[in-house]
Parts: C-alpha cells; sequence; structure tokens
C-alpha cells in the first residue's frame, strides 16, 4: 500500500492536536482532547505506541490490533494519573493495516475509516458520539448530524478510563481500492457525497489530499483537520 499523510492547524485553533503515522503496511490518525497541551500529549503518545507495537507484531489480527490499542489506552491513562494537570487528556484512534486482501482495521471516537471501492465511499468505522447516538436512537437526522452544537462530543476516547470499548474488524479489499483515514476536521465539516465526488475526480493521491484541504479551508477551518490516503496495490 502506498500511502500520503497530511495535517494542519485550520484557521482557528491555537494547537494542533491531530496525529498521523503512515508504516510499510498501516496508518494511524489520532486526534487529542483535554485542553492546554494535553490533547497533542494524548495523540502523539498513542501514534507512538501504536506504530512501535504494531511494527513488532508476530501476526497482524483484530485481536492484536484490540490489544495494541488497549496498551496505549493503559499508557495515556497512567500518564494522567501520573500528572493531575492533565486530567480530561484523551484522544480518538483509527488504525488501519493491509496484508494481501484483507484490511484490519480498529477505531475509538469519531476519527474515520473509509473505503473508495468501484467509486463508491463506504464509512467502514462508525463514531463514538453524542450526535451519531442521537441519530442510532431516532433522535436526530442525518442531515443535521454536522450542525447540531454537540457534534463534537465524544461517547468514548483513548486514555480516559481504565478500560476502553474498541470496534475492529476486517474489510476485503482489491488492487486499486483507496482508504481513507481523517480526523473529524474533515467529515465534521465536509459531507461525504462531496468526499466521494473529490475521490472520483481526482485518482491521484497527491493531487487529491490537496482538494479536500482546499474543501475544508473554503469551509473556514475550523478545526484541526488531518487526512491520509492510501492506494492498495
Amino acid at each position: 500500500m502506498k500511502s500520503i499523510g497530511m495535517s494542519k492547524i485550520g484557521l482557528v485553533r491555537q494547537r494542533n492536536e491531530d496525529r498521523f503515522y503512515i508504516g510499510e503496511s498501516f496508518c494511524i490518525v489520532t486526534d487529542g482532547m483535554g485542553g492546554y497541551k494535553g490533547g497533542e500529549i494524548a495523540s502523539t503518545m498513542v501514534v507512538d505506541t501504536l506504530a512501535c507495537d504494531i511494527q513488532n507484531w508476530q501476526e497482524v489480527s483484530v485481536e492484536t490490533l484490540r490489544q495494541s490499542i488497549a496498551k496505549a489506552n493503559t499508557a495515556v491513562y497512567e500518564r494522567v494519573k501520573a500528572t493531575p494537570s492533565l486530567e480530561g487528556m484523551g484522544t480518538t484512534a483509527v488504525v488501519a493495516y493491509v496484508k494481501d486482501s484483507d484490511l484490519y482495521w480498529a477505531n475509538v471516537g469519531d476519527s474515520r475509516l473509509y473505503v473508495f471501492h468501484e467509486d463508491r465511499l463506504i464509512q467502514i468505522s462508525t463514531d463514538h458520539s453524542m450526535v451519531q447516538a442521537l441519530y442510532e436512537a431516532g433522535e436526530l437526522k442525518a442531515d443535521d448530524m454536522l450542525q447540531h452544537p454537540q457534534r463534537n462530543v465524544l461517547t468514548r476516547a483513548v486514555g480516559v478510563s481504565p478500560v476502553v470499548e474498541i470496534d475492529a474488524g476486517v474489510q476485503k479489499v482489491a488492487p486499486g481500492d483507496r482508504i481513507l483515514l481523517c480526523s473529524d476536521g474533515l467529515t465534521g465539516y465536509i459531507e461525504q457525497a462531496v468526499i466521494e465526488a473529490a475521490f472520483r475526480n481526482e485518482p491521484k493521491d497527491e493531487r487529491l489530499i490537496e482538494d479536500l484541504m482546499d474543501l475544508v479551508y473554503d469551509q473556514g477551518a475550523r478545526d484541526n483537520v488531518t487526512i491520509v490516503i492510501g492506494t492498495i496495490g
């Protein structure tokens, strides 16, 4: 898999609390939270822990992905216990690992994973957020999710409790498929249909990532935004 990534602070925020990592067969995106410095500490710790752990795997499986994120969760939680001033810090995490025709994935929070297959952008991960919970309960329409005042409130995050519930699975992929990992700086402001159209219109990943960033900045770039795109070889 050939991958490219970009992370920008946007036009409003003072710090970039997003992080990403691209390995030979895997990608990671995190989006930190928790006040001054806390968010970027958490997101950096999780990226570093996951990248180190994944590179030392003997084999890849859904369970090894869960174990790696659980280890990262413990690292952040213990850091908070040792440093009370960091109370409340945590981070999202989304990981994708490609082996042959299998895409192993895991996520916590509202950073997302998509697969672009046969001209369709398919969302693989599910947000752990207040608006997602309201939508699933039938109390909020999909069209209203981007405008909801609590759209940034998470129901799960890495590092905020001793144990974290982790979504994980395996998705079949084929040569030529493209994957997208991103923070909510993209999906919180740009509709999926618009992102899908950008994928259709631009076959080159390097140009596509610039096009997606332009869309965010055209909308005011009110959050940090991180985008990683990979093409399956």
